[in-house]
């Protein structure tokens, strides 16, 4: 059941990042603290059920394989470009 939960809560918070990230300058990435207050507006909790700060986000981040935001940024693009071919 953790595990389902787990799955459920990273899901919202990508889906959070990319809506953020989606609405932003296509060529200045958000700041963290934009990014962090939007997921603790949200009322998203890290794994641990704390609220979010800039360096939880970016080791968070780093864990799931990306290199900060400017690396999600960058996978979410290269997604939506082969999401067409699909």
């Amino acid at each position: 059941m953790k595990r389902i939960d787990k799955l459920n809560n990273d899901r919202q918070i990508f889906e959070a990042l990319a809506k953020v990230l989606n609405e932003a300058n296509r060529f200045k990435n958000p700041s963290y603290e934009l990014l962090v207050n939007y997921l603790n507006d949200k009322n998203l909790k890290t794994s641990w059920g704390n609220a979010w700060t800039r360096k939880s986000l970016f080791r968070y981040l780093q864990r799931n394989g990306f290199s900060g935001v400017w690396g999600l940024r960058n996978s979410l693009e290269q997604y939506t470009q082969l999401a067409k071919f699909i």
